[in-house]
């Protein structure tokens, strides 16, 4: 489990964070929800180590961070944009992610491209490939050293719908089997189906908690996002949808 608690941050002079604190539990999948400039990359950033807050506590399984590559090994992060300088074979921009281990292991590059749907670019430089080629072969890379916890930020922004769904249901498998999973995400609905809980952000704090199906109604969500919601139904399936102005 990863927790963070009482996180503040100041950014070029603005507090990005105000006592931000939510947990990343093992078997569950924690979605972070909130208008652009929320707070939500910020906080990701502070649980994965990659940006020191001015005050708070970031604990994992009980205990400060430890070094960078031992926090390496149990937690993978996959930022917003991934920039790619050199042509890679898309096979080693995977092997990138048992950098931390120090091992080199073709079979666990090929299941982990295979499970996000990439083994078929496995030999494309990455350059090639279009932006939501490309995401899956990052998601692998997240994927291929089997990391404990894992972090997203906005992992499903450039796929198309059934290439966000399989992104969802590899990290729902995932929670599953027992890691913790947290991500920073837009679409509601998505979060509602496949997480197990959501924070919402609204000016860098933490207006509110819990499982998404009774965390996201139209009176909560309104003065977050400033327009209207409603709820919708089909299939038997619950949604929350924006009101047209």
């Amino acid at each position: 489990m990863l927790e963070l608690a009482n996180i503040h941050l100041r950014l070029g002079g603005k507090a990005v964070l105000r006592d931000a604190a939510c947990r990343f539990e093992a078997g569950k999948i924690l979605a972070l929800i909130g208008p652009n400039g929320a707070g939500k990359t910020s906080l990701l950033r502070v649980a994965a180590g990659l940006q020191k807050p001015d005050s708070g506590t970031v604990h994992l399984d009980g205990a400060a961070f430890a070094d960078p590559q031992a926090r390496a090994r149990k937690l993978a992060y996959l930022p917003q944009f991934q920039n790619i300088a050199w042509p890679l074979l898309c096979r080693d921009v995977v092997a990138l992610g048992l950098l931390p281990f120090g091992i080199k292991d073709a079979a666990r590059v090929e299941a982990a491209l295979d499970l996000c749907g990439a083994a078929h670019f496995a030999d494309r430089p990455i350059d090639t490939l279009s932006g939501g080629e490309a995401a899956r072969v990052h998601m692998a890379r997240l994927m291929v050293g089997d990391a404990p916890l894992l972090l997203l930020d906005e992992p499903v922004q450039s796929l198309d719908a059934a290439g966000a769904q399989a992104v969802m249901q590899i990290l729902r498998q995932a929670a599953n089997a027992g890691k913790a999973v947290g991500l920073v995400v837009h679409e509601l609905n998505l979060a509602q189906h496949y997480c197990d809980a959501a924070v919402l952000m609204q000016d860098g704090a933490i207006v509110g908690h819990g499982a998404p199906q009774e965390l996201f109604t139209p009176a909560t969500l309104a003065p977050i996002f400033d327009i209207e919601f409603t709820r919708a139904a089909a299939n038997g399936v619950d949604y929350i949808l924006p009101q047209r102005s």
